[in-house]
């Protein structure tokens, strides 16, 4: 069977379980268990099998095979999605060529709180050793999460609020290690129950060394064979409980997360004093040399509930609601260099109605404030709040053989800073498509959404050093002028950035053939006033900052002053630009499943990603061919895989190509039969057998953090 249950479905409607029963017995008949999965992150209890937009969910064997402590590198071999890989301590989702701001990341549908949409070293703060499933939205999500899922949704589930009445207690259990980082974690997860009131906890920690790579020679001519800084220590705990009755539950949840872990690549040409040296010294990690370290904590309080027929007309009304307490310090000679913060809530009121006219649906009311801050030397961006207040339908419904979907959302998007003035968008989104049976065999899926996306508050407003990147950035708020060779201004632009409007075609097959399985995913999006990092091929050193007073009595007045750039050297200026661009691609995957014993297994995925008037993107990552080979017996299973990095040569302007490398892996578990009862796995991995130094095109870090070199693991998962 397949690792991984991406399939050509949706997001925006969906029939009830009797319905995808009824209409594809059939086709399911054949299909993974994952495949028929509630998507929780869609309101009208759809499944990866009767959706228009492409859907994966990864849960069970799944999801713990692929376990890894990022999110982005936990995702990084499902078709469509790379990892922004910064070393192996930060990455985020990169879904067909989009990250940051358009990916959005959610922990029980609602936004994690964290600041990893607006840098790729800050950490994404949900964790999946602890998840239930994680559910992938390809394409615009954004009419049941906001503007910043124009580029996908990535939703990590867990059981911290249950919603099942329990008698009794369960729960499961991992422990594991590897060899490349000198890697140890471990977690757990229990619920106990005594009729309607069920309590919850989980927690885990992770702690690794500076991993190993092949020797290789970075961008300062520094021959390695580790990335040097990238130590983790990671912990999180989370309770919960709740009161489940007849016509619903009401819950509570309180999660904590802290994380340090170094940041490589973070060369600073700051001069210390002689007593600063000494106390960094002092304060070194005990896992290597001393140098740039994050120090993050989040505290998260969240509310679910869900009344069912709440009253005439309705079958269920839910509320979610979250705040979030988030700090993250780059500790440079054991004081706090820089401090970012974001203080965040959440409301979503949804409210799933009977049909109307022929339509099932639901309305809902989506509320969010962030308030953001950052102090220090690498705060490149002023304090800002930002504000969102939207409102959605969504609808589907059979008729003539086709289950159509569509959906609209209105939005109000606040952006407000003391310096700088404030900012309002008022976006809007709507979505059109249909599942459709061809036989008995294939099915086929078409959406067209209509997504709009303000600029967030990074891109808007950056002005400044960004040490971790080795960038300078500027924001969509500012331009580029030069005024003599190798001399620049950095003005204040008139108005504010448009916003951005993709236009997205989605077309899916899928098959189901006896004892092989298909499908496959074509996209097109066209997207105006795209809004990207650009690099200028400008250094810092020859910037020359243009203050403006925004005070209404000092209007006309201005003054100018030298910016310094001491950080170790004159980094790279970055320009958060618009233009207009097409995205396009392919997901393939397929499985054969040959006897009783063995399968054989592929996938493929291309992202095309360009300029409209002549150009390429910049970090989009190559074409990808993986195939792997399993044989399943009664108390074991084992797996070979290969996965093919082709060269990435369609590059933005002044940005370097990146050579093509393979990963071959391998994985073998055994099911001890006495404690079958248990569901216990032992198993054994192997990564990157052949120890291939590759190198990945959408890190920041591309010349100075290779992949992981040849990596050994042991572990062992249960339940009781």
């Amino acid at each position: 069977m397949l690792r991984r249950s991406s399939l050509s479905l949706a997001i925006l409607a969906s029939l009830n379980v009797g319905q995808v029963a009824a209409q594809q017995q059939d086709a399911e008949t054949q299909v993974k268990p994952s495949e028929v999965i509630v998507i929780t992150g869609s309101p009208l209890d759809k499944t990866a099998l009767n959706s228009a937009q492409p859907v994966s969910v990864l849960s069970g064997d799944e999801l713990r095979q692929s376990q890894a402590h990022t999110l982005g590198e936990t995702l990084a071999t499902e078709p469509g999605i790379n990892n922004t890989h910064f070393a192996n301590v930060a990455g985020s989702p990169i879904i067909r060529g989009l990250d940051g701001p358009r990916v959005k990341i959610t922990q029980n549908g609602l936004d994690a709180g964290d600041q990893s949409r607006g840098s790729p070293d800050h950490a994404v703060t949900t964790e999946t050793t602890t998840a239930q499933q994680v559910e992938v939205f390809r394409g615009p999500a954004t009419l049941l999460y906001g503007s910043g899922a124009i580029g996908g949704v990535v939703n990590v589930v867990d059981n911290r609020i249950p919603e099942q009445a329990l008698d009794g207690v369960r729960g499961n259990y991992s422990v594991g290690a590897n060899s490349a980082a000198n890697q140890k974690e471990g977690s757990f997860s229990a619920d106990a129950g005594n009729g309607p009131v069920v309590f919850h906890v989980d927690a885990f920690a992770r702690d690794a060394d500076d991993y190993e790579v092949p020797t290789f020679t970075n961008d300062e001519g520094e021959t390695n064979d580790k990335v040097e800084n990238t130590y983790i220590e990671s912990q999180g705990l989370n309770l919960g409980g709740s009161y489940i009755g007849d016509r619903g539950f009401i819950g509570f949840s309180f999660g904590r997360m802290t994380q340090e872990y170094g940041i490589p690549g973070h060369e600073h040409a700051h001069e210390h004093e002689e007593e600063e040296h000494d106390h960094e010294e002092e304060h070194a990690h005990e896992h290597g040399e001393a140098g740039p370290f994050v120090d993050l904590e989040q505290n998260r309080y969240q509310l679910a509930g869900a009344l069912n027929n709440p009253f005439a007309g309705f079958d269920k009304v839910e509320l979610r609601a979250a705040y979030t307490d988030y700090t993250h310090s780059e500790i440079e000679g054991g004081v706090a260099a820089s401090t970012f913060a974001n203080e965040q809530t959440e409301v979503r009121i949804t409210a799933r109605h009977q049909p109307l006219l022929g339509w099932r649906g639901a309305v809902g009311l989506q509320w969010s404030d962030s308030d953001q801050t950052s102090h220090g030397e690498e705060a490149f961006a002023p304090d800002s709040t930002t504000e969102s207040t939207g409102i959605f339908w969504v609808l589907e419904r059979e008729y003539a053989g086709f289950n159509w979907e569509v959906g609209a959302r209105y939005e109000q998007v606040d952006i407000d800073t003391d310096e700088l003035g404030d900012f309002s968008y008022n976006p809007v989104s709507f979505s059109a498509g249909f599942t459709r049976p061809l036989t008995k065999q294939l099915s086929m899926s078409l959406n067209f959404s209509h997504a709009e996306r303000p600029v967030s508050a990074t891109e808007l407003l950056a002005n400044g050093a960004h040490l971790a990147t080795r960038t300078y950035e500027l924001g969509a708020l500012y331009e580029l002028e030069e005024v003599a060779p190798e001399h620049y201004h950095v003005e204040r632009r008139e108005g504010k950035p448009e916003l951005e409007k993709s236009n997205n075609i989605d077309l899916g097959f899928h098959l189901e053939q006896g004892d092989f399985h298909g499908q496959i995913n074509f996209f097109y999006n066209n997207v105006d006033d795209f809004i990207y990092e650009r690099f200028t091929g400008v250094d810092s050193a020859d910037l020359h900052i243009e203050d403006h007073d925004h005070h209404e009595e000092e209007a006309g007045g201005e003054h100018e002053h030298d910016h310094e750039h001491d950080h170790g050297g004159a980094l790279n200026v970055v320009q958060f630009t618009q233009a207009d661009v097409e995205l396009y691609g392919y997901e393939i995957e397929a499985a054969w499943q040959l006897d009783r014993n063995w399968t054989v297994s592929g996938f493929s995925d291309y992202t095309r990603a360009k300029l409209k008037d002549g150009g390429n993107l910049p970090r989009i990552p190559s074409q990808r061919i993986g195939a792997d080979v399993s044989y399943q017996a009664q108390a074991w299973d084992a797996k070979v895989g290969y996965i093919y990095y082709a060269e990435q040569e369609r590059i933005a302007a002044n940005e370097t190509p990146t050579d093509s490398y393979g990963l071959l892996n391998a994985q073998v578990s055994f099911y001890p039969q006495a404690l079958a009862r248990n569901n216990m796995t032992l198993y054994v991995k192997a990564e990157n057998i052949t120890d291939e130094l590759g190198f990945v095109h959408s890190s920041f870090l591309k010349d100075d953090a290779p992949v992981t070199g040849r990596n050994f693991s042991i572990g062992l998962r249960g339940e009781f």
